[in-house]
């Protein structure tokens, strides 16, 4: 059983205070310490119990640690790299980030720390829609994938060792080489966010002189569009630290744009069809169970009558079962969508029993995948 006796959390939010509860849920450390530039979400991390505490600077914070966590964006996580590269780290200790691109970060980690410092870079494929301290989960990393990306001169006792963490947290570890993540990230969820927001872009230059677009655009577009609603903040940063595989994957999105253009063009029926059977089929096939990179919904939706109270009496009725609603919803638009109610879920255990109870009640259930 992996063991720490100081454990370093810069950045409380979400990911950070999901990782610190983790840690204290499974045993794994005596003393968490907290540090934040944002002092509110640091002082509710400490009333919270989240931390044992809140350091007032890094230097102070880092003092005989055993592990620090780097649970900021990206440029952040470069600026504090270069701020850990001065200060009198305890021999042997771990220092790992939570970023979703990698090259970057572990080039300069490597060229910048001590020799006798260790820096595994890591990426939770884990998160949700809300953000800060208050969303922080100890079951946030159960089954979802936690890539680790060593340098080639990383310690190899440490890297099992880090590995060993988060399997204990139950995530599922995955190594990989800095650069080849960057390059699947890129294209299983970088480019899906920027293509979502180029259609957003789209429908709202369309929608400025026709109120149709916006009222309309409900159903399936908000679905293929939802991921467009992240953080610009961080999708900039995302995007400037790992320009090439996105750069390489945005000109292979155009060619394929094109030549989608051109079936159209020449009315062509079987190249067409034969598009979407594949993507169909290749799509079909992934394990609906499973969490990857893009944030993971567990959604149904059940056909109920237009009527006051009803949203009240789907809710208690879970509720009195102990299942946890994330969100609620009624979908105006019905197209390419079955049942009038949105009920979405934080774990896949919590859709089959809201669905196990809910047909028990005589509702019509659709699970989405």
């Amino acid at each position: 059983m992996i063991h720490f006796n100081k454990i370093v959390i810069v950045g409380c939010g979400l990911i950070g205070g999901s990782l610190a509860m983790a840690f204290r849920s499974h045993g794994m450390v005596n003393r968490i310490v907290g540090v934040d530039i944002d002092t509110h979400g640091l002082d509710k991390a400490l009333t919270m119990g989240i931390i044992d505490e809140a350091a007032d600077s890094l230097e102070n914070a880092v003092l005989m640690a055993d592990l620090v966590v780097l649970a900021v964006p990206v440029q952040q996580t470069i600026r504090q790299l270069e701020l850990l590269a001065g200060l009198p780290l305890k021999r042997g200790c771990i220092i790992t980030d939570v970023s979703s691109t990698k090259k970057e970060i572990c080039g300069f980690a490597n060229k910048c720390l001590p020799k006798d410092t260790v820096f595994v870079g890591g990426h939770p494929m884990a998160g949700s829609e809300k953000t800060g301290i208050t969303a922080a989960s100890p079951r946030l990393f159960e089954n979802a994938v936690y890539i680790l990306t060593p340098g080639t001169s990383s310690d190899t006792i440490a890297v099992d060792k880090l590995r060993q963490t988060f399997e204990q947290i139950r995530a599922q570890v995955l190594v990989m080489d800095p650069a080849q993540h960057d390059q699947v990230v890129a294209a299983i969820s970088h480019i899906p966010h920027v293509v979502a927001a180029l259609l957003v872009d789209q429908v709202a230059d369309l929608g400025q002189n026709n109120p149709l677009y916006s009222r309309l655009a409900a159903g399936g577009f908000r679905d293929v569009t939802r991921i467009a609603s992240g953080s610009p903040v961080m999708w900039r940063d995302i995007l400037l630290t790992n320009r090439e595989p996105i750069l390489q994957l945005l000109r292979d999105w155009v060619r394929r744009t094109k030549e989608v253009a051109n079936w159209l063009e020449e009315a062509n029926p079987q190249d067409i069809e034969t598009f979407f059977t594949r993507t169909r089929e290749w799509r079909d096939s992934l394990p609906a169970k499973a969490k990857g990179a893009a944030r993971i919904y567990y959604e149904m939706t059940i056909d109920v009558e237009d009527k006051p109270g009803i949203i009240g009496k789907v809710a208690t009725i879970l509720g009195e079962h102990g299942i946890n609603l994330r969100n609620i919803g009624i979908l105006e638009n019905r197209e390419e969508v079955n049942g009038q109610l949105l009920l979405s879920f934080s774990s896949y255990q919590d859709q089959a029993e809201a669905m196990h109870l809910l047909l028990g009640h005589g509702y019509k259930v659709h699970v989405r995948e």
